[in-house]
């Protein structure tokens, strides 16, 4: 879709008519599948976008869409086919599409929001032009969630054999990998339906950050969760122009959004779930829910069943004609960088 355009215009009101003023103000919607009130929108998406208006000074207004065109995975295909300006979505509901992208959503590669957006922009950066994963459209943004925990409905998971026979919901293609590895079954289903799901029996558990189970309404029907220090997995979030939206901006319009974006975003995302964490987790301990954490063994076990994940996208890279152990050792080295528990105060 072409961007939308409206005319502004001042006039100036004296003894002697003036000519009106007209300034050119270029709408931009952006697509959305989340309710607006859900921390993607008002804690990333909203902001980044007051922060772009007034740097254009107005020239540039965006218009978040309040209901959705269309399910999760069809968000990239929709914002090709121009159905709004700016599209957001989850790398991992287009498995096999986004392989590349996906380098953070291998296991234990996020320890925390701001590492793992971080990375995820700084190695996209670097890397992503040569991916043409991304076709049709101009990426400004890529971030990922907080940690995830196993939200159990039935049953405990106190050590990583707990997992086997259990059917967990997860939200990706790699998440679904990694709990067939670690002895569960998956089954992917929309988070709306997450809660009626485990309440019938469908799904013993659920992969979610502690925000998202008190956002989707699962807390009700948690009884145990169980941490897995390091980050087992993540989803990698994107935000993209069409491109022919993006080339309807003006240099200075492009400036700014470049301006207000890439790290801007990964900022903004840190931030947004790390807040919205601590929300969900004051719900759960409200609910008087059991927290477990994860033994040193049982994760060491857990790094090493999933080695075959990491060394099969290395291959997948390399067939593409990439290198892949330099993009992950590059996307490790950044998580490094930006990790939140980084000591810099170290006394001597």
């Amino acid at each position: 879709m072409k961007i939308f355009t409206t005319w502004a215009v001042a006039a100036a009101l004296s003894a002697v008519t003036l000519p009106a003023l007209a300034q050119d103000t270029k709408t931009i919607r952006v697509g959305s599948w989340l309710p607006p009130h859900h921390l993607i929108v008002s804690g990333i998406l909203q902001p980044w976008a007051t922060a772009i208006e007034e740097e254009t000074g107005g020239s540039l207004k965006f218009e978040i869409m309040t209901s959705s065109l269309g399910p999760p995975p069809a968000q990239f295909d929709l914002l090709l086919d121009q159905a709004f300006d700016v599209g957001y979505g989850v790398s991992g509901h287009n498995a096999g599409r986004f392989t590349m992208t996906q380098v953070m959503d291998l296991p234990f590669m996020s320890p925390d929001p701001w590492a793992g957006s971080a990375a995820s922009w700084l190695t996209y950066e670097k890397f992503g032009a040569e991916y043409g994963e991304h076709e049709g459209a101009h990426v400004v943004g890529l971030f990922t969630h907080s940690n995830p925990n196993i939200n159990m409905a039935k049953g405990r998971v106190e050590k990583l054999d707990d997992l086997k026979d259990k059917t967990i919901r997860v939200g990706g293609n790699v998440t679904g990998r990694m709990m067939s590895e670690l002895g569960a079954s998956p089954v992917q289903l929309p988070p709306t339906e997450a809660q009626t799901a485990m309440s019938r029996g469908v799904a013993d558990g659920i992969t979610f950050p502690s925000e998202s189970i008190d956002f989707f309404g699962i807390t009700p029907v948690i009884s145990s969760i169980t941490r897995i220090p390091g980050g087992l997995y993540t989803d990698t979030f994107w935000v993209a122009f069409n491109q022919e939206s993006w080339s309807g901006l003006s240099d200075a319009e492009r400036a700014a959004v470049e301006k207000h974006s890439g790290m801007a975003i990964a900022l903004l995302a840190g931030f947004a779930w790390t807040n919205g964490d601590i929300v969900g987790e004051q719900k759960l301990n409200e609910k008087g829910v059991e927290f477990i954490v994860l033994s040193e063994e049982d994760i060491a076990a857990a790094r090493e069943k999933l080695k075959p994940l990491e060394a099969e996208w290395i291959a997948q890279a390399d067939d593409k004609g990439f290198d892949g152990q330099q993009i992950l050792t590059y996307a490790r080295d950044m998580v490094e960088n930006y990790r939140a528990d980084k000591q810099v105060n170290v006394v001597k």
